[in-house]
């Protein structure tokens, strides 16, 4: 991995954008998910069981999104970012075979009560059959 410096927090703009990042969803994917998250309910990993609840298939888990927003914001912000809030709304799911972009927004730049920079960033997630199917706001400590 290569090492990423810190974004120059007085650069950062209300209305900027972060550079997207897109991520192919594979079977592959599920397994690493399911695996590292301990989330083995069959909605992850038993494609007839999903799809008897309704769902096209096997999807991705809140860990999952919640992960892949932090590397998103990481990569934009630098190594040394720290999350200091995080929230998602899943308004979809991430199925094998699907292509998930990311895209983000600087709502808000402040420095708090105790000197820490903070970036308010409105994150949100793509997918082929349609836009926003995951919703986050996220505030990202600079250092």
């Amino acid at each position: 991995m290569t090492y990423h410096a810190s974004i120059d927090f007085a650069s950062v703009k209300e209305g900027d954008t972060l550079p997207n990042i897109s991520f192919e969803v594979s079977y592959t994917t599920l397994a690493q998910d399911v695996s590292g998250t301990r989330d083995y309910y069959p909605i992850h990993h038993d494609p007839d069981f999903a799809k008897s609840g309704n769902a096209r298939n096997i999807f991705l888990n809140t860990m999952w999104y919640q992960g892949m927003v932090n590397r998103f914001v990481s990569e934009w912000a630098g190594y040394e970012s720290f999350l200091r809030k995080l929230s998602v709304d899943m308004k979809s799911h991430g199925c094998p075979g699907d292509t998930l972009t990311i895209r983000g927004t600087v709502l808000a730049t402040r420095v708090d009560d105790q000197g820490r920079k903070l970036v308010d960033l409105d994150v949100r997630m793509d997918n082929q059959l349609q836009p926003d199917v995951l919703l986050s706001k996220v505030t990202v400590e600079i250092p």
